[in-house]
């Protein structure tokens, strides 16, 4: 492995979780990682496939789904750069729950599985890191499971993706970087529904819309709305 790239890859991993990590195990974990180049709809990984190794996003964006019988598409999560794709990699027995899928094309940083659960044996800050990542994205799927039975209003879905969105990015401002459709799946409802509800939004002032950038206003009503 050239200098260069090992520099990237060290970088990289001051990134995200693993932000929480030691200088040593970070240059130690550096030696088992490498960059992974991909296109936009290039599939990363598969539903059903063995389990593979961590990737974290370093440019780009994916998006993680699963597909019914019939073929439709269900989009769970659009991951963008600094996360990783779905660090329950890490613990599957049974075969992948879900396909990851490049929406812009990107570079991943591929991580031994191996050699990043050894790490987790040292690094318990490491660990809680992972641990509050998948609790964010847990919560983003049981809304959605709630709202496909009902029990959470369209308002509600869109208020709290878009509370989400501004914590996971620590910014008022979001640039959505994908498709009202893309986004209108993952949240679960119709592109129509998802485009009136961000209307309304903007018109009562809760947020601000440019193209594909949004700027949340009232973090405080949204979470009104989000908790309704």
């Amino acid at each position: 492995m050239e200098n260069s790239e090992l520099q990237t890859i060290f970088s990289a991993l001051q990134t995200g979780p693993f932000a929480a990590m030691s200088e040593a195990e970070r240059q130690k974990l550096a030696h088992h990682a490498r960059l992974q180049p991909f296109g936009q709809g290039a599939t990363l990984f598969r539903e059903g496939e063995p389990s593979t190794d961590p990737m974290l996003l370093q440019t780009g964006m994916v998006k993680i789904c699963r597909h019914s019988s019939q073929g439709k598409e269900c989009v769970l999560h659009i991951v963008r750069p600094g996360r990783l794709l779905d660090a329950g990699v890490l613990f599957y027995e049974e075969g992948l729950p879900v396909t990851a899928v490049g929406v812009q094309a990107g570079t991943v940083l591929r991580l031994d599985r191996k050699a990043l659960l050894e790490t987790l044996q040292h690094e318990a800050a490491l660990g809680v890191a992972l641990l509050t990542a998948m609790s964010l994205r847990q919560r983003l799927f049981i809304n959605k499971i709630a709202g496909s039975q009902g029990r959470i209003s369209v308002s509600g879905r869109v208020a709290a993706w878009l509370l989400h969105r501004a914590k996971m990015e620590k910014s008022a401002t979001l640039n959505m970087g994908v498709t009202q459709e893309t986004l209108a799946r993952q949240m679960g409802i119709s592109r129509e529904s998802l485009s009136r509800e961000l209307s309304a939004l903007a018109s009562a002032g809760l947020i601000d819309r440019n193209r594909r950038r949004i700027t949340l206003l009232d973090a405080d009503a949204l979470r009104g709305r989000a908790e309704a």
